[in-house]
């Protein structure tokens, strides 16, 4: 099969934040007169979107509610975001040889284009589908949809790069092929240029 179009996972895959987010999870939940988790409590549930951290922590609050606490927070914690370093010259590589990609991600479509933005990735991506537009998120498969819709490539045709139980799910059920970065025992790989060099080569000059 020919891969006309990589989706790809943001947080774990192009960008690591999970500092930011154990940090900006546990002010939410003190903000909200919950007790901070310890570390291991936080890892178990990183990615796994708002509607579950809510029914996780917060069952009391709306999704709405949080998702407006998250981004007032997360303002303080951006310098602790650290981009994978490989991927601006991975991304410009898959469009150089006609692979369109997106960003298909559970963090709301604000605070991940800022994200994609201030680590300078934006320009290099062809879509972003994000949790909360798609009406659900990863482990369900409708941003997967979604991003395939906008980059009018059908999964069939896609590859969907992950780092999560949640992303491997959602690839799944939608279906599309999934690799696993640096997760899984299946289909895996170990950075970005691995991934790159099992990708068709670009168009000859």
């Amino acid at each position: 099969m020919a891969v006309r179009a990589l989706i790809l996972d943001m947080d774990g895959v192009l960008v690591f934040s999970e500092e930011a987010w154990f940090a900006v999870y546990n002010e939410t939940l003190v903000h909200f007169g919950h007790p901070a988790i310890p570390r291991e409590a936080f890892d178990a549930i990183y990615g796994n979107g708002t509607e579950a951290d809510r029914a996780a922590y917060m069952p009391e609050r709306s999704v709405e509610e949080i998702n407006e606490t998250y981004a007032r927070f997360f303002e303080r914690h951006l310098p602790k975001i650290r981009p994978n370093a490989e991927a601006p010259f991975f991304l410009s590589e898959l469009r150089a040889r006609g692979i369109a990609t997106s960003v298909a991600t559970n963090t709301t479509r604000p605070l991940a284009g800022r994200i994609l933005a201030l680590t300078g990735l934006i320009p290099l991506l062809d879509e972003l589908a994000s949790a909360d537009e798609a009406g659900a998120g990863k482990p369900d498969p409708a941003v997967l949809h979604l991003a395939s819709a906008r980059l009018g490539t059908p999964l069939s045709e896609a590859l969907f790069v992950g780092d999560s139980s949640y992303d491997e799910e959602a690839a799944a059920r939608a279906p599309v092929p999934f690799v696993g970065f640096r997760y899984g025992r299946g289909d895996r790989v170990g950075s970005l240029l691995e991934l790159l060099g099992r990708l068709p080569a670009p168009p000859p000059a």
